[in-house]
């Protein structure tokens, strides 16, 4: 079955979006941890796909001091070749969510490339952080949800996908409410 995907993202109640979210050895390359969390309809359901991944490069200064994740905690985990296939699984043929759709994009592109799989088509990706500015509020995802009345009081000043990846998702869920069919 193909399925048809748009940069306007149109959600009925039973529609399923997945919302992903990476931090980086080095800014749009090399994944140390990705995110996904299922969107069904209106509701951020229970199912989430976390994953933590040993890069194949140095760690970056500047992208440490966002995520304070260093090359020593990652030492144990696998490399992005060995979970790409349960992330193909668990986002299926899905719309993929991201907040600055660019950034997770690219970075997936290479990360697919250097595994030898098909990347995703970039027509699959819906962006939140075009659809907060479409609808008057900052780029930047947190200033995105507090401003739009999601709590971000809860984080911690560093950044990890699974809470960046739902915070994208309550957002996405806040300016593009679900159609009753």
């Amino acid at each position: 079955m193909l399925k048809k995907y748009s940069r306007y993202c149109t959600m009925n109640l039973f529609d399923r979006h997945v919302v992903i979210d990476v931090e980086t050895a080095q800014s749009y390359d090399h994944v140390i941890e990705i995110a996904a969390v299922e969107v069904v309809g209106g509701t951020i359901s229970p199912r989430s796909f976390v994953r933590r991944v040993k890069p194949r490069s140095a760690m970056s200064p500047f992208c440490y001091a966002v995520h304070r994740i260093s090359l020593a905690d990652l030492e144990n985990e696998p490399h992005f070749e060995e979970v790409v296939h349960e992330l193909i699984e668990f986002v299926g043929d899905d719309t993929i969510v991201a907040h600055n759709y660019a950034y997770e994009y690219n970075t997936l592109k290479r990360e697919f490339e250097r595994a030898s799989r098909p990347t995703y088509p970039r027509e699959r990706f819906f962006c939140t952080m075009a659809l907060a500015k479409r609808s008057g509020l900052p780029g930047k995802l947190r200033h995105a949800c507090s401003q739009a009345g999601i709590s971000i009081a809860h984080l911690r000043d560093a950044h990890d996908a699974l809470n960046d990846a739902l915070l994208a998702a309550h957002l996405f869920l806040k300016l593009n409410p679900a159609k009753r069919p």
